[in-house]
């Protein structure tokens, strides 16, 4: 007697995750202090770009390949306005915060 496997195409076997679900990393994650560019996220920030332009506001947002920040008037009040700037465009960027 032979046995044969028969599957629906429509029917994929269900697999188990190789890794279980580990909480404690992702509570480590949440406990660490912020570094490189995430510690001056919501701060006030001055970027210069390669081309020695000189961009003030507040840093807003980061990604792998770009960062956003939220541009600021001369009396340093939020104007509302964002712009975007990619990562291999900046020189450095100094935080303006002293905390």
């Amino acid at each position: 007697m032979t046995t044969k496997k028969t599957t629906n195409k429509n029917q994929r076997p269900k697999m188990k995750s190789k890794s279980p679900v580990n909480t404690l990393t992702d509570e480590r994650r949440l406990k660490r202090t912020p570094s490189g560019l995430n510690f001056f996220l919501n701060r006030k920030v001055t970027i210069v770009t390669i081309d020695s332009k000189r961009i003030e506001g507040i840093l807003a947002f980061i990604s792998t390949y770009d960062i956003m920040i939220e541009q600021l008037d001369k009396e340093g009040t939020r104007t509302g306005t964002y712009m975007t700037l990619f990562k291999h465009a900046l020189k450095y960027v100094r935080c303006e915060d002293p905390n």
